[in-house]
C-alpha cells in the first residue's frame, strides 16, 4: 500500500479515535460533575389556567351559599390548615414508625424537605430512590464535599447532609429495585414496587422511625403501589403507625393551585401548611374540588404545602 495513502488512513483514524476519546471524556465530566440549574423563579398567581376554571367556580357556588355555610368551611378550613411547625411537633411527638413522603423530583421540593422537614424530624432510618450501588456513589461524593449532585434529577445530597447532621447514627438505605431482582420479576402488576416493598422490610427494624423518600405515585393509596404494598402486608398495630404523605408546592399540580388560588380568596390566607387529615376536611371541599379529591386528597393520608421555595 502506497505509504501517503497509509499515513492518510492512520491519520484519519488516529483523528477519530481522539475524537471519540474527547467526546467520552465530555460525556463523563458532564455526568460526574453536572451543574446545579439555575433557579427558576416564575411569580404568576395562575400557572394553569385549565384548572383555574375550578377554582372560579368554586368561589362562584361558595358566595351561593349561606353565611353559616360559609362560616363553617371556613373555620373547619382554619382547623384542619396547620402550620408546618405544629405538624412537625405533632409528628415528634407521636410513635409512627413508618412515613411514606411522595414528592415530585423538583429542586423546589428537594430544598424544601432539606430546610423545613429533615432539619426538625428525628430520623432513625432514611430509604431512597435509588439501589445500594448508587448510593455508595453518592453518600461518597457527599463525603468527598461535593456540593451538588441529582437523584433523578433534583438535587440529593443536601437531603443527605442534612440528616446526617441531625442524627449521625442515621441508617441510609437504597432500596429500588435491582437489576437482577428485575430479571426475575413475577407476572403480576407492578413488580417493580413487589420488588422495592420486599427491599424495605429487610432493612425495616421495629421500634424504629422510618422515612421513606420516593416518587409521589409510590406512596399513594393505590393498591399494587408501595406504600399499599407495604400497608397490606404490615400486622394491624403496626399499621396504626403508618403514615402516607404527599409533598407539593402550590404551583407544582393545577388541582393544588386551584384550591390555593380559593383559599386566598376567601381569606384562608397560608403560607407554608399542612393538611394532617386529608379525609377531615370539610365535607364541601371534597366536592368543590373534585379534581384535588382524586389526585391528592383521596391518595394520601396527609399533604404538605409549601409556597415560594
Amino acid at each position: 500500500m502506497d505509504s501517503s495513502l497509509t499515513r492518510v488512513i492512520l491519520a484519519t483514524l488516529g483523528g477519530y479515535i481522539f475524537l471519540l476519546l474527547i467526546l467520552s471524556i465530555y460525556d463523563w465530566v458532564e455526568e460526574e460533575f453536572p451543574i446545579r440549574p439555575i433557579k427558576q423563579t416564575n411569580s404568576e398567581r395562575i400557572q394553569h389556567p385549565f384548572y383555574h376554571e375550578e377554582a372560579i367556580k368554586a368561589l362562584k357556588r361558595f358566595s351561593q351559599l349561606s353565611t353559616s355555610q360559609k362560616g363553617a368551611i371556613k373555620k373547619k378550613l382554619r382547623n384542619n390548615l396547620i402550620s408546618m411547625e405544629q405538624w412537625v411537633k405533632d409528628l415528634q411527638q407521636s410513635d409512627l414508625q413508618i412515613i411514606c413522603i411522595g414528592e415530585l423530583h423538583e429542586e423546589s421540593t428537594r430544598r424544601f424537605l432539606a430546610e423545613r422537614f429533615f432539619s426538625t424530624v428525628n430520623t432513625d432510618v432514611l430509604l431512597l430512590e435509588t439501589t445500594p450501588d448508587k448510593l455508595k456513589s453518592l453518600i461518597r461524593r457527599m463525603n468527598n464535599g461535593r456540593d451538588y449532585f441529582p437523584l433523578l434529577d433534583a438535587d440529593i445530597l443536601d437531603i443527605l447532609r442534612t440528616v446526617k447532621n441531625k442524627n449521625p447514627d442515621i441508617r441510609i438505605w437504597g432500596i429500588e429495585e435491582t437489576d437482577d431482582q428485575e430479571k426475575h420479576q413475577s407476572k403480576h402488576s407492578n413488580p417493580r414496587d413487589q420488588s422495592i416493598a420486599h427491599n424495605f422490610w429487610k432493612k425495616y427494624k421495629k421500634g424504629s422511625r422510618h422515612i421513606i423518600l420516593f416518587g409521589a405515585n409510590h406512596c399513594t393509596n393505590e393498591s399494587n403501589w408501595l406504600f399499599k404494598n407495604l400497608w397490606n402486608h404490615a400486622s394491624n398495630p403496626l399499621k396504626e403507625h403508618m403514615l402516607n404523605v404527599n409533598v407539593l408546592g402550590e404551583h407544582q399540580k393545577g388541582s393544588l393551585e386551584a384550591f390555593v388560588y380559593f383559599l386566598d380568596e376567601i381569606g384562608i390566607e397560608k403560607q407554608t401548611f399542612v393538611v394532617p387529615d386529608t379525609s377531615a376536611l370539610h365535607p364541601q371541599i371534597h366536592e368543590l374540588f373534585k379534581s384535588l379529591n382524586r389526585q391528592i386528597l383521596e391518595q394520601y393520608c396527609s399533604l404538605i404545602v409549601f409556597r415560594s421555595f
